[in-house]
């Protein structure tokens, strides 16, 4: 998985149980006011508009509850943290806050007694009461919740933060061994064109001169991008034109390398020397004779770079073992969410690789 895959999903997490966190008292108390207020519509229907105003003092008086357990919860974290024991915080912050909110109950009631209406029997005032105790419990509960919720958050950041350490140090164990690979590929090519200018420098000095021209070019965009990673394909289309003008020299008719690439598709980026690579381990492989051409197809699908190759396979081949492939699949697997994928049927060998 990309290392910013891991870091944004933690990130998302957060963020969303954050944002229902800061609005769910809210919630909580028109819930409340709102159930409430269906209760006294159903005793008292004469009271009309009065309903809504009980409606906003009853979202009033619980907003502050929702205050004052705030900041008792506030100063209970310093003298009695969640940590010396969940149950006896949270059933001590409940006590405390009906301690404080139980006195100006009674006192509302009983001052207000001569304009309470004939249903407010004392039935009803219990009823009332214990709806008050159960939105006092219920933001207390919040709390708790949040708590237990901070402690889960920091067990999956630190879970995080050990999964990108170890992406990062995959990523460059394989960034190690990719630069080792191109410095393999680069003494085993040096000699392979070198051992084709032999012959031409005597038999053809002017395919001969070319043939240095394209070479320097290929090496001055190996040293140009030695540091890279990830190149433009328009550069790396540049490059393999050179490279495959030396092949052409070297395998003449036997070898046919053909590409149709979108404009589109040259706006992307991909692995340094990925290209050269592939059409290196094609011809590996393959026979590559005038009489048994093989042809190599370079297409885009999408954001896809395809490159196919007809199958006629050596008897003997140089060792391989698949590991510039392997470590190639590697790569890519942490710059892209996209996968190298390879079908290989009896008479065509495909490639497709993600574009970035």
């Amino acid at each position: 998985m990309p290392i910013s895959d891991i870091t944004s999903r933690s990130e998302i997490a957060q963020d969303k149980y954050m944002k229902q966190m800061k609005y769910m008292p809210y919630f909580l108390i028109i819930d409340f006011a709102l159930i409430a207020s269906a209760l006294r519509y159903y005793l008292v229907p004469e009271w009309g508009w009065l309903h809504i105003v009980a409606f906003l003092s009853q979202c009033l008086v619980f907003t502050g509850f929702w205050f004052l357990i705030k900041f008792i919860n506030r100063k209970l974290n310093n003298v009695f943290p969640f940590e010396r024991g969940p149950f006896t915080r949270i059933s001590l912050q409940v006590l405390i806050t009906i301690v404080v909110v139980l006195p100006f109950i009674v006192a509302a009631v009983y001052f207000s007694r001569e304009h309470i209406p004939d249903f407010v029997s004392d039935e009803f005032l219990a009823t009332m009461m214990m709806m008050v105790l159960v939105v006092i419990f219920m933001f207390n509960f919040a709390f708790y919740a949040f708590h237990f919720f901070q402690h889960w958050q920091a067990t999956v950041n630190e879970k995080s933060g050990l999964e990108i350490q170890a992406a990062e140090l995959e990523r460059e164990k394989y960034e190690l061994q990719y630069h080792q690979l191109k410095n393999q590929v680069n003494p085993h090519y040096l000699f392979n064109m070198l051992t084709s200018l032999d012959g031409l420098v005597h038999t053809d000095p002017d395919l001969a001169s070319d043939f240095i021209r394209h070479m320097a070019k290929v090496y001055r965009y190996v040293l140009q991008h030695k540091e890279s990673e990830v190149v433009n394909l328009e550069d790396e289309l540049e490059f393999i034109g050179h490279y495959i003008e030396l092949l052409q020299i070297r395998y003449g008719q036997g070898l046919s390398i053909e590409s149709k690439i979108s404009e589109h598709a040259r706006g992307k980026g991909i692995v340094m020397i990925t290209l050269q690579m592939l059409l290196d381990n094609a011809i590996k492989h393959n026979i590559v004779q005038v009489s048994s051409p093989l042809n190599i197809k370079m297409w885009d699908e999408g954001d896809n770079l395809l490159i196919r190759n007809n199958k006629q396979l050596r008897k003997q081949i140089e060792t391989s073992n698949g590991t510039g492939l392997q470590q190639l699949r590697q790569l890519y697997a942490f710059l892209t969410n996209k996968n190298i994928v390879v079908e290989d049927t009896p008479d065509y060998y495909t490639i497709r690789i993600p574009l970035i």
